[in-house]
């Protein structure tokens, strides 16, 4: 009772923080695209580099997170790295081209880059036998940025035609500020050492690096990177193309932000109980139909049903992957790992929307991203089959340890 009393200011904290991360500073950009591209006069292709700028600064620096977490402490690196993600949300308001925008976006991925992956040491590293539940809840926070972008960006578009989306950016800045506060004074880091007091190079390759089991999740988790960032580029303007109202693009948006908000909890409390494996197949089956979807059926109801399957998969998916990542290796090895696998991800990122925006220009549209994104989709099922359906047996002897205390 006292563990579980424990845990929700944790995860207030941690979903405000993912918030101003995940859904304000990575996921908000795509909803904001066609609007920013129509003032700065841009292309789609440069409109696609920016969202790739963005992965670059998340490339470049989410291996090392792990480490400076476990050596500095991660409540340091989460406050840092959400005052960056401010500082580049607070820049984009004030953005006249499209070079400037490039210079906001790889601030946004260098501070992502610093908060998600320490956050999740944190909340692992307290909260060891529900990681599900609560990295789940880490995701809450993409799911709610993306709501409120749905819901505001109509209305403040409508209201000030030319720059509401700078307003936006602008607010999104303020309250990362506040959530930076609020970890600053709610975030502890855990009690226990979160890695081993001896550890040399030739370990962290051995029992990281070139694990089998932490690179096949690893190169699970970079299809998914390469594929999760298409949509939520260019799915908003694929919806405007079939000449659906932006009000109306903003509410079918909504309904993925809405589910979005319970979808990492949900499939987080559920591979608690019934494993990761099967949990993480189930997620991806139904993301890579939910992305079929539009394609043969580019219509409202089309599209409706498409962001309800994505919206109540997406998010656990990319927790199930992450709690996946910290159960490969002995514990102590978990924020390394998982900063590890990560870099997998982040360059699966870097591809996806600069491939998808070249593919738009040059190949077939809107539809021929989403075909690749549902494809990417099915490859990751195929190889997520091969997963152990158990922990790693290191991680299996200290919950013992745990359970008998």
């Amino acid at each position: 009772m006292e563990q579980e009393q424990k845990a929700w200011p944790y995860a207030f904290a941690c979903v405000m923080v993912t918030i101003s991360t995940l859904g304000f500073g990575r996921m908000s950009y795509g909803i904001f695209m066609s609007f920013m591209k129509e003032s700065l006069s841009i292309t789609y292709e440069q409109a696609g580099m920016l969202g790739t700028a963005s992965s670059i600064g998340y490339l470049g620096l989410v291996l090392f997170a792990g480490i400076m977490a476990a050596k500095w402490g991660s409540k340091r690196l989460v406050i840092i790295g959400t005052l960056l993600v401010a500082c580049g949300l607070l820049y984009l308001a004030f953005v006249g081209s499209f070079i400037s925008c490039l210079a906001g976006m790889v601030l946004l991925g260098i501070g992502t880059a610093f908060t998600y992956t320490p956050i999740v040491n944190i909340v692992v590293g307290w909260f060891p036998k529900q990681r599900g539940r609560m990295i789940g809840f880490l995701g809450s926070g993409l799911g709610l940025g993306t709501l409120i972008s749905s819901l505001l960006i109509p209305f403040f578009t409508a209201w000030y035609p030319v720059n509401g989306w700078r307003y936006l950016w602008f607010s999104y800045g303020v309250f990362s500020l506040l959530s930076a506060f609020v970890a600053l004074l709610v975030l502890r880091d855990p009690p226990i050492p979160l890695r081993k007091t001896a550890q040399k190079e030739d370990s962290l390759f051995r029992e990281v690096y070139l694990h089998k089991r932490v690179l096949l999740v690893a190169f699970i988790y970079g299809l998914i990177g390469f594929a999760y960032l298409l949509p939520q580029s260019f799915l908003f303007s694929y919806i405007l193309e079939a000449r659906i109202d932006p009000y109306g693009a903003g509410q079918i948006m909504a309904i993925s932000g809405v589910l979005s908000i319970f979808s990492g909890p949900l499939w987080g409390t559920i591979s608690d109980k019934i494993g990761r494996k099967k949990s993480l197949l189930i997620t991806l089956f139904l993301g890579a139909l939910s992305v079929a979807i539009p394609i043969l059926f580019p219509v409202y109801i089309g599209f409706v049903a498409s962001q309800f399957l994505w919206g109540i998969t997406l998010v656990g998916m990319l927790a199930l992957i992450q709690a996946l990542s910290t159960e490969q290796i002995h514990p102590s090895y978990a924020p390394i790992a998982l900063g590890y696998v990560t870099v997998y991800f982040a360059f699966g990122q870097l591809l996806g929307p600069g491939i998808g925006g070249w593919m738009i220009d040059h190949i077939g549209g809107i539809p021929s991203v989403l075909v690749l994104c549902c494809g990417l989709l099915l490859l990751a099922f195929i190889l997520s089959t091969q997963l152990h359906k158990e922990a790693a047996p290191e991680l299996i002897v200290l919950q013992n340890k745990q359970d008998s205390v």
